[in-house]
């Protein structure tokens, strides 16, 4: 048990740390005085840095989708409210006072010149579970074209993107907009659902 307790308490430091300071910045020993413990204590439940943003990253990813989809099924049954529930949640995190932006998207910018850095496919795991959760938010009557689910990813990145560097919390109402658009597009005509 208390194994597992410092394990987390490094966790947090790093995740803290990495999050908010950025990877390159943050030395290993800022993140074992930040835990309170001994170096030995740290490379006892990581093999190295690298590991440690790794394990970070998948931890962050993990709660962080979970939160999503969590927020996201609020809006029930029905597409276009469970997409509403999507732009409030990332509403509220944009003003949260710790938002820093995507830890998964600030690492990747990290990393961009790292290609076998092992963080790699964590950050390419979460992006592909983001996809999947974005399906399973449109799906009604049928999966959503592929096409509109990356779109909708990306104005998610683009709205953080924007919430985070330009400070501007209400970042996602153009996001929300223009995903409204893109479900509408994705209505059969009214004229098709009269003559069924």
């Amino acid at each position: 048990m208390a194994t597992t307790r410092t394990h987390e308490r490094i966790l947090d430091a790093a995740t803290r740390l990495f999050a908010d300071e950025g990877i390159h910045a943050t030395g290993v020993d800022r993140v074992i005085a930040e835990a309170d413990v001994a170096p030995m204590t740290v490379y006892r439940h990581f093999a190295g840095k690298d590991d440690l943003v790794t394990a970070s990253l998948a931890r962050w990813s993990e709660r962080w989708l979970a939160w999503l989809r969590d927020e996201t099924w609020l809006g029930g049954d029905d597409p276009e409210a469970r997409l509403e529930a999507l732009w409030d949640a990332l509403e509220k995190w944009f003003a949260d006072e710790g938002f820093r932006g995507s830890y998964v998207a600030n690492v990747a910018t990290e990393l961009r010149a790292k290609p076998g850095h092992p963080a790699q496919a964590v950050i390419a795991a979460h992006r592909a579970a983001l996809r999947e959760l974005l399906q399973d938010l449109l799906t009604a009557d049928g999966p959503p074209p592929a096409g509109t689910v990356l779109q909708l990813q990306m104005l998610i990145d683009g709205a953080v993107a924007a919430a985070a560097v330009d400070r501007q919390p209400g970042a996602a109402a153009g996001a929300r907009a223009l995903a409204a658009g893109l479900v509408a597009d994705r209505r059969p005509p009214a004229r098709a659902l009269a003559g069924r």
